[in-house]
């Protein structure tokens, strides 16, 4: 928001409205959708059925390095089938922000797929999805509840994304262990705009947006790289235990939790008349791209 108001020389202004005060992430896509807001973050993960095929990028073990995600998810948006999801919905598609993928804490000591086997997980996304291939015991838990969830031992493991995200929440205060490296999917959230809003900008002031978005992808991810480090020592000072996962296990996941859920996905979008295997290929050719 700074940059677009200094690009455009004021000529594009903001009034911010932070931390849910007009609704949960679960309604910030209606919200824009009905201009309760104009700008805001929509997630795949929190309303899946709004953007089907977007969900692509959300599918377990699709990438584990959030850097070539979040460049190849804001280049799949040039498809013209990606935008057609946002149009639906009266939203304009501006920019992907990532965050460290999600990984696993937990309370009790685990080295392996199976030991996670019996203990009830916070899955959501992708985690969900490869849970129900591992038999894992899932609970649903928003991310406003999950602090006092962890605390109170509803949960005994949580996916989430830890070393900034999670430790920013004060997760790391309450789990003793931290499965790494375990990145079981991507999160998505994008920054839209409200269709009506942004057809009220004129033409060259929406290409100044859209270049900023361009470089907000990049913003995002040097912020990453900034607060990452912050993130494990800040682990390691309240005594979190790091958990080297095994790369046997990552395969295992791979193969058991990761190509099966694809291959479910693409049945289920072609099953609906959507170009699964399409977008796909895509998607994968796009993160070869950027490795």
């Amino acid at each position: 928001m700074d940059e677009v108001e200094a690009r455009t020389e004021g000529r594009v202004t903001f009034e911010r409205v932070y931390g849910g005060t007009l609704g949960t992430l679960f309604a910030q896509a209606e919200n824009i959708t009905g201009r309760v807001f104009d700008v805001g973050q929509t997630s795949y993960v929190y309303t899946p059925g709004l953007y089907p095929l977007g969900t692509v990028t959300t599918l377990p073990a699709i990438e584990a390095d959030s850097h070539v995600w979040a460049r190849a998810t804001h280049a799949l948006m040039d498809d013209p089938r990606l935008q057609a999801e946002y149009t639906a919905v009266n939203q304009k598609y501006l920019f992907v922000w990532a965050l460290e993928p999600m990984e696993m804490m937990c309370h009790q000591e685990v080295h392996s797929l199976d030991d996670l086997v019996g203990l009830r997980i916070r899955v959501h996304g992708g985690s969900a999805l490869a849970g129900d291939k591992l038999g894992w015991t899932g609970v649903t838990v928003t991310w406003e509840e999950l602090p006092v969830a962890a605390a109170e031992h509803i949960i005994d493991c949580g996916c989430f994304p830890p070393p900034i995200t999670g430790r920013d929440a004060g997760l790391h205060t309450i789990f003793k262990y931290y499965l790494h490296p375990f990145p079981i999917y991507q999160f998505h959230f994008a920054t839209t705009i409200n269709l009506e809003a942004w057809n009220e900008i004129p033409a060259d002031l929406q290409q100044i947006m859209l270049e900023v978005g361009d470089d907000g992808v990049e913003y995002g991810l040097s912020y990453i790289d900034a607060k990452l480090e912050e993130g494990y020592q800040d682990f390691e000072e309240v005594g979190v235990i790091t958990i080297d996962w095994p790369a046997e296990e990552w395969e295992k996941f791979v193969e058991q939790a990761g190509e099966p859920v694809w291959e479910d996905w693409v049945a289920e979008q072609e099953a609906a008349g959507r170009p699964g295997r399409e977008i796909l290929d895509a998607f994968q050719a796009l993160l070869a791209e950027y490795r």
